[in-house]
């Protein structure tokens, strides 16, 4: 007689809290680098979703200069995507580079037009060639004059600005592909991607498999395959396509995807990660083969529960898509500036063409994403420095100096629903 179909209980980043532990090392002293592949190196642990209103050469190239990596969407011609890669690649790895400059006496509404025209969200303010700070711009607010004490201390001492370079200096950027495309995947590859991040949403299929490992066969550049949810998706992927470099796992739990609903299939990221874990430590691979943990990300605490689960770096979409830097443009609604967001799978992306190979073949014809607007927020270096700061103290909660020893030492714990709602704000009325 069948067993029963339910087979067991998933947790999202909501079902669980970082447990503190005995903290070796202040805060500002942890060490949260981690690896998007087996090769590639983050000193902050972040990548940006390969999205078509996210992540372009302009926000690839400010990540990777603050230490963390951006993905270049797929939903545009192979010859633009290899144009997009190039352009990171003769980016100055300055972090200051295309920054503009600005004098402290400089009036504001001069300096906000000429950031407009820059497309820039930050400037450095400079006096007698002394970096003094930075302005950073605030939405709809008029934005505020950081000095040296503050700027200073939130780009140098939490995000330690150390770019992510390829082996000849050069910033470093990975760029989407489908296991399918192994055309798209060779022209990134001579164009000097470092590492291509493969774009589909259930990538547990015999076909899709296949497909990707005679990908990884034809190109130099690091592979990290997904999406993934399940441990047997895992153990077939790397079965199947041997010299994967990494994992990307979560299904439908991103903010704009409809998978959950439409399809009724989900794996959230946390419990993903988890199952990726259970699968590598089986194969002695957890280290070093990575875990990419992709969607649900909102803030650093997310990002901490997915580190100490067993990921190596987090993915978002929503976090960045408010930024400066981001594909899409601005908009005003009632007098606040907001930026479109889309699923690549919504309605706008599909009729884009490109999008249709990402999901498998009865949801072609039926929408998986939806579309938004998100709070413009500013630069991107906000949103880096924010989650470096976060992900410092979460893991010194946690008790661990580094990720790999919050691997070891760090604990989560389930909590009720009561505990939820009491570990947020409560019986005050917030500004």
């Amino acid at each position: 007689m069948p067993g029963s179909p339910v087979v067991g209980e998933f947790l999202s980043f909501d079902d669980v809290v970082v447990v503190p532990g005995l903290a070796s090392v202040e805060p500002s002293s942890v060490d949260i680098s981690g690896r998007l592949s087996a090769g590639r190196r983050l000193a902050v642990p972040v990548a940006s979703a390969p999205m078509d209103t996210v992540t372009g050469w302009r926000l690839a190239a400010l990540l990777a200069r603050a230490g963390a990596i951006g993905v270049i969407h797929r939903n545009m011609s192979v010859d633009e995507q290899v144009a997009e890669v190039r352009r990171v690649k003769n980016e100055s790895p300055s972090i200051w580079a295309e920054i503009p400059k600005a004098g402290p006496g400089e009036p504001l509404a001069s300096l906000e037009m000429r950031l407009e025209e820059a497309g820039a969200g930050a400037a450095v303010v400079v006096d007698g060639g002394v970096i003094r700070g930075v302005y950073l711009r605030r939405g709809v607010d008029a934005g505020y004059w950081a000095g040296k004490a503050e700027a200073l201390r939130v780009l140098y001492e939490t995000v330690r600005p150390e770019p992510t370079l390829d082996d000849y200096g050069r910033l470093a950027v990975a760029a989407a592909v489908s296991p399918f495309d192994v055309g798209r995947a060779k022209a990134l590859d001579e164009a000097g991607v470092d590492v291509l991040v493969v774009d589909v949403a259930h990538l547990h299929n015999r076909e899709a498999l296949h497909s990707l490992a005679r990908l990884v066969r034809e190109v130099s550049a690091e592979v990290v395959a997904g999406n993934l949810g399940t441990r047997e998706g895992v153990l077939d992927t790397l079965s199947i396509a041997e010299g994967v470099a990494g994992l990307r796992v979560g299904i439908s739990s991103g903010s704009i995807c409809l998978t959950g609903e439409v399809a009724g299939a989900s794996v959230p990221t946390l419990q993903a990660v988890l199952n990726a874990r259970s699968a590598l430590e089986e194969l002695g691979l957890h280290g070093r083969v990575p875990i990419v943990a992709d969607g649900g990300i909102r803030n650093p605490g997310d990002a901490a529960k997915a580190l100490i689960a067993g990921a190596s770096a987090v993915m978002g979409g929503r976090i960045f898509a408010g930024t400066e830097e981001a594909l899409a443009p601005k908009v005003s609604v009632g007098g606040r500036l907001y930026k479109p967001y889309r699923g690549m799978a919504s309605r706008g992306a599909m009729a884009a063409r490109y999008a249709a190979d990402r999901y498998s073949k009865p949801s072609k014809a039926i929408e998986e994403g939806v579309e938004g607007l998100v709070p413009y927020r500013g630069s991107a270096l906000g949103v880096v420095a924010e989650m470096a700061a976060g992900l410092q103290a979460a893991l010194g909660y946690a008790g661990a100096s580094s990720v790999r020893e919050a691997w070891e030492k760090g604990r989560l714990a389930r909590v009720t629903a009561s505990g939820r709602a009491e570990i947020r704000p409560h019986d005050v009325i917030l500004g």
